[in-house]
């Protein structure tokens, strides 16, 4: 494998298309600072995949994008593509030549591709992982990285053996399986928690469904027992009501006989009243007029006193505001002096500032700027003629050599060069008959290869659709039920509330809570209303805590109720019995006007539901209550009406009955038992479908885990005939590298001979020579002269430099003096403005206040003109002295009524009196018939609503027990019942449904302790193959360092030391060097040559232990003297067979063995350019 070319387009100072093709052998980028060498090799790390700006020497990354010049203009996007030969199947891929390219748009965009198929990038690191190359390898080494190596820390290095070991692959699948190992463990937490949550249930479960089912057997024992113990019960009721109604006729008589009398002597009083209260109208229109007569009076000589002290309060004013209207003048003089003293100042300052600013203006710094740029052009120019001068002179060099050498070999070489030539030619040929049959073999192999990868491809293709399809289904499971759970608990905790009415009042609570106990309790009117969502505020709102009154069957179950509680001291409650219950409504007249108002939404007993069977209840509580849009309509809708009804607006606003409005909200919102109610409803739908969904998903994995089971031992099988037929593979590819590079060598041997065997035939080497001398002394002239051209410019430019500094420091100097006397005229300026604002105010205020003076003469001159009041006073005083005699006549005949009046009232009470004690006997014995009569009817109606039985079915009854016997029976059953505790009916159903889903939790928290275990024994012997791919990596890359240490020093010697050797994993790198004459030391501790050149030993070494088809080296000898950069370039030319290399370098030394140079300039600033000279004649006439 090699690299064939390198394509920029807009990337950095690359603005146009630039190709560079690279060959066989050393490739050298040369070219002077900045003119942007250094960022090919960035193009190439950045096509490969860096993500780091800093790294690219940018603070973001589009940055590298070419932002313009001077001459070109900014690009929209920068793009890169890197071409590799990949004949020899270097890397594992079917193409033979691959095309790595990446674009980035200003827009952020990005994007990758191989052989011009879009990609990701981790396709691109996966090509590349292991190969020694690609980001993170030594194929690339930047500016600085050399330096790393020894200034990093021992841990850091280690990373130099791990590249070297292949084991990125390993780490990556060790970091994938960790990854899948949190996951695993998070859902198995999450499982087992469910589990220990569902155990307990389990268990409770299976214990409340057998209560449950002991309860249903004794409850039907105790129903039928208990039919008998009513129908006796209601036999002996039906008794005691007939003898009472025998009572209740007798005593109504002496009732009615009474009430006549009573009627009697009421007629008489009300004539009396009658004439008393005409009697008061008289009184109340004397007061009246008394009082209106006394207020006058007192009116009239309050303003009289008043007008007095008024004149007296104007004149006083009037001085005040003369002396006022003295001190404005004086102040408006005062203030037109001061302006004109601003504006003398203002016209001074504006003088010397013109003068400052043509001062300014008169400088010459634009023409020295002017100078300097030109000066630095023409520095550039020098500087791109040193470098083709400095490359001439490489090239001059290179012919001499080959000329001394050629002369001294050819006499020696020209005896054998036949006979090496049919020799060579003889093993060329055999060579290329091994090559062939090799190649047939490959080729054979590798349509067999390729044949199984297909199938292995499609097979791994349909895993990882299984994969991620059985991936999905069980995070959406875990989702789900994550969901589930928290629904559920949400269910439940509102259930909760709502089964123990816990937010209900203790009274209501205790009622409900004892419902089973007490006869004919239905439940709170809560539990039986339905209301639309929107309209639920303002049913809430209408109903209060009457939403808290228990709903009964009748007044007895009524008063049974509140008999409990006042046993019990367990609080109030109010109490709804159907039976006797009024309806409440809203006459039609009132209903019309209603409806005509646009904002009427409805009666409330017309907006909620309820059972037929208790509509009394919605009409009783909402009958009369109207239910509006919003404020401005209830308030419209109760005027209306004239104020006789609530109404409430659909956001909680009442207009109570009278007029008085209630509304305004809390900081924070309590959900009121209607919106709870909602709410439950709304969650238990939501619980049942995620339950359903969680169903639905538990089926359909054991399925597909199946599936993927089968897959994977395909797999398994075809991936050992794979690993088979590529080892037959690589064996034959190995023997055919061998043979090529063996074919490679004879060809090469060939062309020498032959070339050298020409050149002995055409030897001038005296002419040749006598030629370079001329060109060397030519190009060392023209050398010197552009040095000192360079010097002269670098002096003027200096001195040009001196010139501006003194210039911008007086310029600067006259612009601060500028800015000081601007400031001083806008602050002069800003007084001014003061000034002429003061001065409106003042002119206001005069004139303001010679108004007022007028004003204040005027009223004065009025007010002492008024006449005066003494007639009116004497006149009302005897008018009030007429009322009084009137109304003392009046008080005098309604005393004489009210003596008549008492008299007829104490007969009343009399009478009464005794109309209350027979009628006290009317009404115990009327409401022993109601009692007994409602008692009846509650016993009739239990036995149809509990047992079902009906008149003929009551007579047909045979009681076979006595009642004290049915009484014991009923004792011990009910014991029974009560010592199983609470019941929970629906506990049988429910423990079926909860077993069923533990099993299959339990068998899933099993699979992925499986799957944990599995990915911790992975781990583990990926950390085996890594200890042991790592250790013997080191020993090999330490073997070599030693002897390319002492190599390319001299002499002298290095080791590397593992830091912890017990750790493989995490071990560090100590690297200790003994240079020539010197005693072992650390790497810290060598001279910064020594650390460079130590550094270089141990990139070398790596390259022996694991050669890389190309390497790129980014001024790695800059820290080098001139006989160390020699060792270092003839050391690297050592290993160009094996390796392309590609070098940036401004050493000449380095470029004596390039076999291809590149120069970079800048001939447009701002924008690089390459050009290129091909040395491979010279060094194939060397060899």
């Amino acid at each position: 494998m090699k690299l064939k070319s390198l394509e920029i387009i807009g990337f950095k100072s690359f603005a146009n298309k630039t190709k560079i093709n690279f060959n066989n052998g050393l490739t050298e980028i040369v070219g002077p600072n900045g003119s942007g060498k250094s960022n090919v090799i960035e193009a190439i790390r950045w096509v490969l995949g860096e993500q780091s700006a800093k790294t690219l020497r940018g603070t973001k990354m589009p940055d590298i994008i070419f932002s313009g010049s001077s001459t070109h203009k900014a690009v929209n996007r920068a793009e890169v593509k890197l071409t590799l030969d990949n004949t020899d199947q270097y890397i594992n891929s079917p193409y033979s030549e691959i095309i790595i390219a990446r674009k980035l748009f200003r827009s952020g965009e990005s994007q990758y591709s191989i052989n011009n198929q879009e990609c990701r990038l981790k396709d691109i690191n996966n090509l590349f992982m292991d190969t020694g190359m690609g980001l993170g390898s030594f194929s690339i080494i930047s500016q600085g990285n050399i330096e790393k190596i020894f200034n990093s820390k021992p841990e850091e290095r280690r990373s130099i053996i791990e590249t070297v070991a292949g084991v990125f692959k390993y780490k990556h699948q060790k970091h994938d399986a960790n990854l899948k190992l949190s996951q695993t463990k998070e859902n198995l937490d999450r499982v087992e928690d469910i589990i220990y949550e569902l155990k307990d249930r389990n268990d409770s479960l299976k214990e409340q469904s057998i209560n449950a089912k002991k309860y249903l057997k004794n409850k039907d024992a105790l129903d039928k027992i208990d039919t008998q113990r009513l129908v006796l019960e209601l036999k002996d009721l039906l008794d005691k009501d007939n003898t009472n109604a025998i009572n209740l006729d007798n005593i109504k008589s002496s009732k009615n006989s009474l009430n006549d009398k009573i009627n009697n002597v009421s007629s008489e009083i009300g004539i009396y009243k009658k004439n008393l209260e005409n009697k008061l109208n008289i009184k109340e229109k004397l007061q009246d007029q008394l009082l209106v007569n006394s207020q006058k009076l007192e009116k009239v000589s309050g303003e009289q006193n008043l007008s007095k002290q008024d004149l007296n309060f104007k004149k006083k004013n009037l001085d005040e505001k003369q002396e006022y209207l003295n001190s404005l003048k004086q102040e408006k003089s005062d203030l037109n002096d001061r302006q004109v003293q601003y504006n003398l100042k203002i016209e001074d300052l504006s003088k010397y500032s013109q003068k400052i600013a043509e001062d300014i203006n008169n400088s010459n710094l634009n023409d020295i700027n002017k100078e300097i740029d030109d000066k630095n052009k023409a520095q550039e120019n020098l500087k791109s003629d040193y470098l083709n001068i400095m490359q001439q002179i490489s090239d001059l060099n290179n012919k001499k050599r080959y000329l001394e050498k050629s002369r001294k070999q050819n006499d020696a070489q020209n005896i054998n060069q036949k006979r090496r030539l049919n020799d060579a030619k003889s093993d060329l040929n055999k060579i290329k008959e091994k090559i062939y049959k090799d190649n047939s073999n490959i080729n054979a192999l590798k349509d067999q290869y390729s044949n199984l990868k297909n199938e292995y491809d499609n097979s791994k293709n349909e895993l990882n659709l299984i994969d991620n399809k059985l991936e999905q289904i069980k995070s959406n499971w875990y989702k789900r039920l994550e969901r589930y759970q928290n629904l559920k608990i949400q269910f439940n905790s509102l259930k909760s509330l709502h089964d123990n009415h816990s937010n209900f009042y203790r009274g209501s609570q205790s009622i409900l809570n004892a419902k089973n106990k007490l006869g004919g309790i239905y439940g709170a009117v809560s539990d039986y209303l339905i209301v639309d969502k929107d309209k639920s505020l303002a049913i809430e709102t209408a109903l209060g805590g009457q939403l808290q009154q228990i709903i009964v069957k009748n007044t007895y179950d009524a008063k049974s109720a509140v008999n409990y509680l006042n046993k019990n001291h367990l609080g109030r409650a109010t109490f709804l019995p159907i039976d006797s219950l009024s309806k409440r409504f809203i006459n039609s007249n009132k209903l019309e006007l209603c409806k005509n108002n646009p904002g009427f939404i409805g009666v409330g007993s017309d907006l909620v539901s309820i059972d037929d069977n208790l509509r009394v209840i919605k009409e009783h509580l909402l009958g009369n209550v109207i239910i509006a849009k919003d404020l401005n309509s209830a308030t419209d809708i109760s005027n209306s009406i004239h104020h006789t009804n609530r109404v409430i607006t659909l956001n909680g606003e009442i207009i109570n009955a009278g007029g008085s409005i209630t509304g305004g909200k809390n900081k924070q919102h309590y959900d009121g038992i209607l919106s709870q109610n909602n709410k439950l409803a709304s969650l238990k739908d939501k619980f049942s479908a995620a339950k359903n969904d969680l169903q639905i998903i538990e089926q359909s994995i054991p399925g597909q885990e199946k599936a993927q089971s089968k897959i994977k031992n395909e797999l398994d099988t075809l991936e050992d005939k794979i690993h088979s037929l590529s080892n037959k593979i690589i064996n034959y590819k190995n023997n055919n590298s061998f043979n090529e590079k063996l074919l490679n060598e004879k060809s090469r041997e060939i062309e020498s001979i032959e070339l050298l065997t020409s050149n002995n035939e055409n030897d001038d080497y005296d002419a040749q020579q006598l030629e370079s001398k001329n060109l060397k002394a030519n190009l060392d002239k023209k050398l010197l002269i552009n040095q000192r051209s360079s010097n002269d410019i670098k002096e003027r430019l200096s001195t040009l430099s001196s010139l501006k500094n003194d210039l911008n420091d007086k310029v600067n100097n006259y612009k601060s003096n500028l800015a000081v006397y601007k400031e001083k005229i806008n602050n002069y300026r800003d007084k001014k403005a003061d000034n002429i604002e003061k001065l409106d105010q003042i002119n206001d205020s005069i004139n303001e206040t010679k108004d007022l003076i007028i004003n204040l003469q005027n009223e004065i001159n009025i007010g002492m003109s008024e006449k005066d009041n003494s007639h009116e006073i004497s006149k009302l005083k005897l008018s009030i002295s007429s009322n009084k005699e009137e109304l003392s006549q009046c008080d005098a005949d309604i005393d004489s009524i009210q003596l008549k009046i008492n008299d007829y009232d104490e007969k009343l009470d009399a009478y009464r009196n005794s109309y209350i004690d027979v009628n006290s006997q009317y009404n115990k014995l009327s409401n022993n018939h109601m009692q007994l009569d409602e008692k009846i009817n509650k016993l009739k109606n239990r036995l149809v609503d509990k047992y079902k039985m009906n008149s003929n079915k009551i007579k047909q009854l045979q009681i076979s027990f006595s009642y004290q016997d049915i009484i014991n029976k009923i004792r011990i059953l009910n014991k029974k019942i009560s010592d199983l505790g609470h019941v929970n009916i629906s506990s049988i159903e429910e423990y079926k449904d909860v077993s069923e889903r533990y099993t299959f939790l339990v068998k899933q928290s099993d699979d992925l302790k499986n799957s944990s275990k599995q990915l911790t024994e992975t781990m583990n012997k990926i950390d085996d193959t890594v200890k042991v791919k790592f250790k013997d990596t080191f020993d090999k890359v330490a073997s070599q360092f030693k002897n390319v240490y002492t190599e390319i020093f001299g002499g002298g010697k290095a080791k590397l030391i593992l830091t912890n050797p017990e750790d493989l994993l995490t071990t560090g790198i100590e690297i200790m060097a003994q240079p020539p004459g010197k005693k072992y030391r650390h790497m810290s501790l060598l001279s910064g040559g020594e650390k460079a050149l130590t550094a270089i030993s141990l990139l070398f070494a790596v390259l022996k232990v694991k050669p890389v088809p190309f390497c790129i080296l980014d001024e790695a000898e800059s820290a080098l003297d001139a006989e160390n950069v020699d060792r270092y370039a003839n050391y690297m030319s050592k290993l160009d067979l094996i390796t392309q290399f590609i070098v940036i370098t401004h050493r000449k030394e380095t470029m004596m063995y390039a076999d291809t140079l590149y120069g970079v300039t800048m001939q447009n600033s701002g924008v690089s350019e390459v050009v290129s000279a091909n040395l491979n004649k010279f060094t194939s006439m060397e060899d």
